[in-house]
């Protein structure tokens, strides 16, 4: 029997919203890219959300947006309120919250209430409306890792993962002085911009997000948007004494494919299962102890007038030879029973829009993504876990869920 899939949702996002996206007179293209399509309100969401839970998703990823203007929002309010209504109504779900800089909203937030203020939720109790997860570590903190470049180390894939690599991370000291985040990456015109910041910002706040989960006994979560220095900072935050990412015994690393041009969407299953074991790695510190256990969440992160470049055919199953678009490829990819992976996730926060059987673009929500990657799970011969208890081993969360939550009904919410 082939090893279960967890579903997750990553239902809004910080990079499609009004403010961001720059019209260029494509009606799809910008209704799309605008966030037009993406739910706001907490009701339709928790409405969604239901819905999401039937089909079997048991992981739902949240980005706060404001619902007069659909911008990406800091507001604790919303994630609590949010949070409270998940996981009364739907206590087999795991939640996740975003933590994005980019956004006109989230940067005035930052200039009024401090760096701190765009990641706060991290250090909400479960109980009081916080998340299973915590999205620590994107884009803007690849600024620490860029410092440590400049400062003349090497930060390639391979001296990362070197034991000198440790002597690096030790003798860092991070510069004050404040730049561009500057990052190649695919997205809407504002999504691509993180404002300004210094290393040394982004190093304490980094340090201090996970202190806030360890003190909770909640779970450590990261994505990867550009391989290379995404695994090296990883590995710099797990080597660092003052972070010591995931010395819990447990870190979720999840890989978005096609974010940026040094993490391109895999052309063959050998280039994805590449990515996937370079994040399992990090099981294992530089001296050859193995620390903690990996859990691996993967997405599509296409744009929309990207998509089309992606459509290939299928490789395995049923469908083999049909062509796919990248979400589906991708869950294909996930289904193999030797893929390692441990979380599928599809949502408009990655692709806002569907591929067709016969190669259309075209509109969708969180449920039309869902019920495809459901789908070609099933049509590779692989299943999607939905038991409370069965989704919370594979995602390492069984023994700390007795600590913080009361044991999740196993009945589809009503």
């Amino acid at each position: 029997m082939l090893r279960g899939l967890v579903l997750g949702s990553a239902v809004t996002g910080a990079k499609f919203t009004p403010r961001n996206h720059t019209i260029t007179g494509d009606t799809f293209i910008d209704l799309v890219s605008r966030g037009q399509t993406i739910k706001s309100d907490t009701g339709q969401l928790v409405a969604e959300a239901v819905a999401l839970f039937d089909i079997g998703v048991r992981y739902y990823h949240y980005h706060a947006r404001n619902p007069q203007t659909q911008e990406q929002s800091t507001s604790n309010a919303l994630y609590s309120a949010l949070s409270y209504e998940v996981q009364d109504r739907l206590p087999g779900m795991l939640i996740s919250f975003g933590a994005s800089r980019n956004g006109l909203e989230v940067k005035e937030a930052i200039r009024r209430h401090g760096e701190w203020e765009r990641i706060s939720q991290a250090a909400l109790p479960l109980h009081l409306g916080g998340a299973h997860f915590v999205t620590k570590q994107a884009a803007a903190e690849l600024q620490v890792i860029l410092d440590l470049e400049r400062q003349g180390n090497d930060i390639g894939i391979d001296a990362a993962s070197r034991p000198e690599f440790t002597r690096a991370v030790r003798h860092y000291v991070a510069t004050k002085s404040n730049s561009e985040t500057a990052l190649e990456v695919h997205s809407t015109t504002g999504g691509g911009h993180y404002g300004t910041t210094s290393p040394y910002t982004q190093f304490n706040v980094y340090r201090k997000a996970v202190d806030a989960r360890r003190r909770l006994h909640l779970l450590h979560e990261i994505e990867w948007v550009q391989l290379d220095r995404s695994y090296a900072m990883t590995r710099f935050a797990v080597e660092h004494p003052l972070i010591r990412l995931g010395s819990e015994g447990q870190l979720n690393i999840t890989l978005l494919f096609g974010f940026s041009p040094r993490f391109p969407f895999p052309g063959s299953y050998q280039e994805f299962c590449h990515a996937v074991s370079l994040a399992k790695s990090l099981e294992y510190d530089l001296c050859g102890r193995q620390s903690r256990r990996v859990t691996v969440s993967v997405g599509a992160a296409v744009l929309p007038e990207h998509a089309r470049a992606h459509i290939k055919e299928l490789e395995f199953g049923r469908h083999k030879g049909r062509l796919a678009g990248p979400l589906e490829r991708l869950a294909c990819y996930a289904a193999q029973p030797d893929s390692n992976v441990d979380l599928l996730r599809s949502g408009m926060e990655d692709t806002p829009y569907i591929v067709t059987p016969d190669g259309e673009v075209t509109l969708t929500d969180n449920l039309g993504l869902a019920h495809q990657v459901r789908a070609m799970i099933d049509s590779c011969g692989s299943g999607v876990l939905t038991d409370p208890a069965a989704v919370r081993r594979q995602m390492g969360f069984a023994e700390l869920s007795k600590i913080v939550e009361l044991p999740p009904a196993a009945t589809v919410a009503t």
